[in-house]
C-alpha cells in the first residue's frame, strides 16, 4: 500500500503532539522558543541530508510503502516529516526527562 510509511509517521507525530499538549513539555510550554529550536533541528537534518545526497552516500528507496513524491532529487516527502518528527520527539523526551530529574532532586 502506497503511503503507509507517511501515514505511520503522521500518526506518530500526532501522538507526540498530544503528549506535548497534555503535559506542556515543549511547544505548549514556550511556543516561540520551541518552534525556533524545531526549525533549527529540521534545518540541520536537511543540510545533513543534502550533503550525503550530494556525495552519493544516500539514495532514495523505491519501496511500496513510500508515497513516491520527491521534494528534491533523492529527498522523499517522508524524509521531511521524519526529520520533523525526530526533532520534535527528541525535544519532548529531553524536556520530560529534565522535569523528572529536577522533580526527583527536589524531593530528595
Amino acid at each position: 500500500m502506497r503511503g503507509w510509511y507517511l501515514a505511520a509517521l503522521l500518526v506518530s507525530l500526532a501522538g507526540v503532539v498530544l503528549l506535548d499538549a497534555r503535559h506542556r513539555l515543549f511547544v505548549w510550554d514556550s511556543p516561540r522558543r520551541a518552534l525556533t529550536v524545531l526549525a533549527v533541528g529540521v534545518t540541520l537534518f536537511l543540510c545533513w541530508d543534502a550533503v550525503t545526497i550530494s556525495h552519493g552516500a544516500v539514495a532514495r528507496g523505491h519501496g511500496r510503502a513510500l508515497l513516491g513524491v520527491e521534494v528534491a532529487p533523492h529527498l522523499p516527502v517522508e524524509e521531511l516529516v521524519f526529520v520533523t518528527f525526530l526533532s520534535y520527539l527528541t525535544m519532548v523526551v529531553f524536556t520530560a526527562a529534565h522535569r523528572l530529574v529536577t522533580a526527583r532532586r527536589a524531593s530528595s
